[in-house]
């Protein structure tokens, strides 16, 4: 298993500030998205129909995507393709240690590292670390065959510890950004998952 550095915990907990990108969501990537040159998200080129694979390679996964919001970015060396998990809506902060399922994605980032595939976001904290505000987690990357390929940094952000009810809104949303923020113009691909359970996921892969 490979294991991101956690440096990216750092960076990322270190850029965050308030940004509306969803309404009732304070996810705080606004100003980074700025400086950043941001890829606006597009169809990624390779695939005649990547939500339509994306759906079933999570069918044969036995996966339930919330099909009605699935995204689609790409630069000249990345392909993604996400959305968010069925249930994670009714999942509070507290069962983080245990792992949970929040998102499904197809990547294809060769300079990341990561192999190209249909991963399942598996994100976890540690229970001494969660509460009301930002703190640290991971998200794994599960392949195909069950077994996590690699372990990424994640900053979480919870409002809430128990799940709201109702509902602030019906279904977990994921978005992505691809920018560039080294001087090796090395693609930075940004994944952020808001759930209407109180927790907002935010996962930075280069």
């Amino acid at each position: 298993m490979k294991t991101q550095s956690l440096k990216v915990v750092g960076f990322v907990a270190a850029m965050l500030f308030a940004s509306s990108a969803f309404a009732g969501e304070n996810t705080r990537l606004g100003t980074y998205l700025a400086r950043a040159d941001i890829q606006q998200p597009a169809s990624a080129p390779q695939c005649s129909d990547p939500k339509a694979q994306l759906i079933e390679a999570a069918d044969k996964a036995g996966v339930k995507l919330n099909v009605e919001q699935i995204v689609t970015a790409s630069s000249e060396d990345v392909n993604f393709v996400g959305t968010s998990i069925q249930g994670f809506e009714q999942v509070p902060a507290t069962d983080l240690p245990k792992g949970v399922d929040a998102g499904f994605v197809y990547l294809d980032a060769p300079r990341s590292g990561i192999p190209a595939g249909f991963y399942r976001l598996n994100a976890h904290a540690d229970e001494k670390d969660i509460q009301k505000g930002t703190y640290q987690g991971t998200v794994g990357l599960i392949g195909a065959d069950g077994k996590e390929v690699t372990r990424l940094a994640a900053t979480m952000e919870t409002s809430s510890l128990s799940v709201p009810n109702p509902l602030p809104y019906a279904r977990t949303r994921l978005e992505t950004r691809i920018g560039t923020h080294n001087p090796e113009r090395q693609d930075i691909i940004i994944i952020i998952i808001h759930c209407p359970n109180g927790t907002t996921i935010i996962i930075v892969i280069w």
